[in-house]
């Protein structure tokens, strides 16, 4: 099954599909003539002006802190060492490189999804890809909508929301369990695995947890985000940070092996396809920039205009990417610590904080189950409004639905980390395809809407 995954994932996330998605950025951009990139520290503006309360339903803050706890996860952790591990330092620069056009995207998104949002029966706004796919591209386009909607409801319950959150969990309390003589905390599977008993009861509670948030809806997920988002990447970024400053020494030294690819020519043609593969396929997985996912969210937002809400959507960027994931990537780098997935990333915070015994590895735990809950949550709400599109909105799939996503967290730890990462990418790009699609044929809406902006605020 993991051969068979694993040739799925080549043939989808090949250059056809990572040049779409790179070539529509640039595109995009270019009819933008680089607004996104231009009014980048108004956006940031904009979000903290929008850190209040919405009585009547979602904050423009919520939407984005929904989207935000929905990107924040495993990815920026552990995708960010699987990156380095395949492309070498270089990886890191074409993630950020390719974080720029992911600017773009994001801002269409946003924009789009404010645009063609409409009331559910509730009195909510609810929208997306499948709702500017129908509404912006007429009915024969309808079945680009359907198969949106059909990939991201399944994206949800068996990829990225559940599985990958909740093996990374695993994955972790196996390491720190790696060096223990008590045997008894690990459990022998039929098929020759091994997980710790806390790795089972860590997918129970995540399970019970996500009962309480799944069944309250967006507005009592995006207010649970708005609170718990800032803390957890505050928090994050201060142990990067504390690392960085001392290792400074090294600091130098780490950055100039991430642009080696650009400054010497050699270096450049013999590690050109795996770190652009590497980085820009790990820098897609965690922004999930052209994913379709980040325009759910934005849709429930009360009181934006539909270019306000792309410029705070597209700032999910500059948190995800150029804060977290560089800032995670720098710490492995000065930290010199090997490996792929979450090892590294341990290993790097046991380097280079000044903690005793296993606090340090401690912190990750607290940390990566911090970022991988809010996944948990968040893609729930991606997944029932793909439900809702396929279904028509009936209450009883829905409840279904996130039974069965609750149940599915529980069950994750029991299955292939490596089989669950291949599903995850495949799952993403199938999401990915009709939604640059509707991207691009909608550019032009979005250009002129843009410069209708533009000349009314002159």
């Amino acid at each position: 099954m993991e051969k068979l995954l694993t040739t799925m994932e080549q043939a989808i996330w090949g250059w056809p599909l990572l040049s779409l998605l790179l070539g529509t950025g640039v595109y995009l951009l270019l009819r933008l003539r680089f607004f996104p990139i231009r009014r980048l520290p108004a956006a940031m503006k904009l979000v903290f002006r929008s850190n209040g309360r919405c009585a009547s339903g979602v904050s423009a803050f919520g939407a984005l802190c929904t989207s935000l706890s929905a990107t924040i996860g495993t990815g920026n952790m552990v995708g960010v060492a699987t990156a380095l591990s395949l492309g070498g330092p270089g990886a890191l620069f074409w993630m950020e490189l390719s974080a720029f056009t992911g600017l773009a995207l994001k801002y269409a998104e946003g924009l789009l999804a404010v645009a063609y949002r409409r009331r559910t029966a509730e009195g909510k706004w609810a929208g997306g890809p499948f709702a500017y796919i129908s509404l912006g591209l007429g009915r024969r386009y309808r079945p680009l909508a359907k198969a949106f909607s059909f990939f991201g409801a399944m994206a949800g319950l068996c990829g990225v929301g559940t599985f990958v959150q909740i093996g990374s969990i695993t994955a972790c309390l196996t390491a720190l369990l790696s060096e223990s003589t008590h045997r008894l905390w690990i459990v022998q599977l039929p098929w020759g695995s091994e997980i710790p008993v806390s790795g089972i009861l860590a997918g129970l509670v995540m399970s019970c947890l996500a009962f309480h948030f799944l069944f309250g809806g967006i507005r009592r997920i995006s207010r649970f985000s708005a609170r718990i988002v800032p803390s957890m990447c505050g928090l994050y970024l201060l142990c990067c940070v504390w690392i960085l400053l001392r290792c400074r020494a090294q600091l130098p030294a780490a950055i100039c092996s991430v642009f080696a690819c650009v400054r010497d020519p050699a270096s450049f043609g013999a590690g050109f396809l795996g770190s652009v593969m590497a980085g820009v396929s790990r820098g897609i997985f965690s922004n999930e920039a052209g994913l379709g996912t980040a325009p759910i969210a934005a849709a429930s937002a009360e009181g934006t205009a539909p270019v306000e809400q792309g410029l705070i959507s597209m700032t999910a960027i500059v948190f995800d990417t150029f804060l977290i994931c560089t800032l995670t990537g720098l710490v492995i780098l000065v930290t010199g610590s090997s490996g792929a997935g979450v090892g590294a990333t341990m290993l790097a915070f046991a380097k280079g904080l000044p903690l005793p015994g296993l606090l340090e590895k401690g912190i990750v735990f607290l940390l990566l189950s911090m970022f991988a809950f809010t996944t948990v949550i968040g893609w729930s709400c991606y997944g029932t409004a793909c439900l809702d599109d396929l279904t028509g909105g009936s209450a009883r799939l829905r409840r279904a639905y996130l039974t069965v996503y609750a149940l599915t967290v529980a069950l994750a730890p029991f299955c292939s980390t490596r089989g669950i990462w291949t599903a995850a990418n495949i799952c993403n790009g199938l999401m990915a395809v009709p939604n640059v699609i509707a991207l691009l044929l909608l550019s032009g809406r979005i250009t002129e809407m843009t410069r209708s902006f533009l000349d009314f605020h002159k």
